[in-house]
């Protein structure tokens, strides 16, 4: 193993937090489920018959909205500091001259981010599977929203990674990483509806499958559209969309990490 990542992951699970956010991260979760079935439930009081299926579909939507807002938010908090926090302690020279290179001591943190982060995702499993009793939600739903999730955490890591490598403080790029997160996450759908108006008052009667490609790449950088078109792969609904987003998003990835082993190479030739 990566000796990077051994102590990464020792020193993460020796911390308090290291117990308190699963607890705290599925007491919210459990919560959620609970606020989800009991308003889809009261809402299906008035009817003759309540289908399972709508409550177990409502409580699933919910529940994985839920978990990608509390992965997003929790996600620049171990990513965004990991190499900062080498710089604060002024132990990245001592780490830059090791035996490890570059790539490596990349690796070893943004694993050790992501893997803290899978842990609470794993952790969830249960809560979300508990959707799958009700019934209106596959297995392969479940496994293809995971996914896409793990997908979107894996790039914002790699985002705060970078800016954790560019920065010297963890305050700094701690706050341009939750920047990055609200661009990618409000800016991009404001962006996009602004584009729809437009294009709504120039065409009106067009039906919205007929709106360019181009003016929906906003949409295809926002994490909730992402996860909104992973829902409909199973039925064959959005699989063109979803193969988008999962290249966009792979994209962004690959982009931040090669900038962020060239900031750890620089820094490197700074000692």
């Amino acid at each position: 193993m990566n000796p990077m990542i051994r102590k990464e992951m020792n020193l993460r699970m020796r911390e308090r937090r290291g117990w308190i956010l699963p607890t705290l991260y599925l007491l919210g979760l459990g919560a959620t489920v609970a606020f989800a079935y009991f308003t889809a439930t009261e809402r299906s009081l008035g009817r003759a018959n309540i289908q399972g299926a709508t409550v177990g579909a409502a409580t699933f939507l919910t529940v994985s909205y839920t978990q990608l807002t509390l992965l997003l938010i929790l996600v620049p908090v171990f990513s965004a500091g990991a190499l900062t926090i080498e710089k604060e302690q002024r132990t990245l020279g001592a780490l830059i001259t090791s035996l490890l290179r570059p790539i490596e001591i990349w690796n070893g943190k943004f694993s050790a981010s992501l893997l803290f982060v899978g842990l609470l995702l794993v952790t969830g499993l249960p809560v979300m599977a508990l959707a799958l009793s009700l019934g209106g939600i596959g297995p392969i739903e479940l496994l293809v929203s995971v996914f896409s999730t793990i997908v979107i955490v894996a790039t914002v890591a790699a985002m705060g990674l970078y800016f954790s490598a560019t920065f010297r403080r963890s305050i700094h790029s701690t706050a341009v990483a939750y920047g990055a997160v609200i661009v990618l996450a409000v800016v991009t759908l404001v962006v996009f509806l602004l584009l729809f108006t437009h294009w709504s008052s120039t065409h009106p009667g067009q039906p919205e499958s007929e709106m360019p490609r181009l003016l929906r790449v906003p949409l295809y950088l926002n994490p909730y559209y992402f996860l909104t078109v992973s829902f409909g792969v199973a039925a064959g609904i959005s699989r063109f969309e979803w193969s988008i987003c999962l290249m966009v998003y792979a994209t962004i990835a690959l982009a931040f990490s090669a900038l962020a082993w060239r900031s750890v190479e620089r820094s490197g030739e700074q000692l």
